[in-house]
């Protein structure tokens, strides 16, 4: 079917590689969310494309399921990044000597990390369980982002996600919702 409809092939690039996409929005969606950032993939059976991918046209996605059409064609399901997100963590900076400089504070650990970030309302702590009371984000992020789980015992303090310039506090990383992909929970960040 990929090769049917090569009138409508975009190029693209996954994970920096040259790569073919055939790109339509989720024709189901009945919500601004899903009208707007949803969207299907197909991609030749020769592809690398894989979940968890970030997929480059105009626009980026992050690949959230995938499969295999019967053609062997790989039909994905892609959401359309939204933020740029800063991710930072508390530690203390040592000298060459190993003696504290200053008080520990958030230091970066990664910068401009693409992500799509949803805001929860009421309707959507009724739509997803197991979402905290204090959640005012999800956000997901490839699993090559630096992002720790707050229960790490060696972090001092839960990382911090700095999105539009305001800071949000880690609380929950979910690493089993979609492979390759964080899901993760933010609160407001008051230390």
């Amino acid at each position: 079917m990929f090769y049917d409809f090569s009138h409508r092939h975009s190029p693209c690039t996954v994970e920096g590689e040259s790569d073919i996409v055939i790109l339509s929005r989720e024709t189901r969606a009945t919500t601004i969310i899903g009208k707007e950032y949803l969207y299907n993939g197909v991609f030749a059976p020769t592809s690398p494309v894989k979940v968890g991918d970030l997929v480059e046209t105009d626009e980026s996605f992050l690949v959230q399921t995938m499969r295999s059409t019967t053609e062997k064609d790989k039909y994905c399901s892609l959401i359309k990044t939204n933020v740029l997100i800063d991710i930072q963590r508390y530690a203390q900076r040592y000298d060459s000597n190993d003696n504290p400089i200053g008080a520990p504070s958030f230091n970066p650990v990664q910068i401009n990390v693409k992500g799509y970030a949803q805001y929860v309302t009421a309707r959507l702590r009724q739509d997803e369980a197991g979402l905290l009371p204090t959640t005012v984000y999800i956000l997901q992020l490839q699993t090559t982002a630096g992002v720790k789980d707050p229960q790490d015992e060696s972090l001092v303090s839960p990382d911090r996600i700095v999105m539009g310039g305001k800071p949000y506090q880690v609380d929950a990383v979910d690493r089993v919702k979609y492979p390759n992909l964080y899901h993760l929970q933010l609160s407001e960040d008051v230390r």
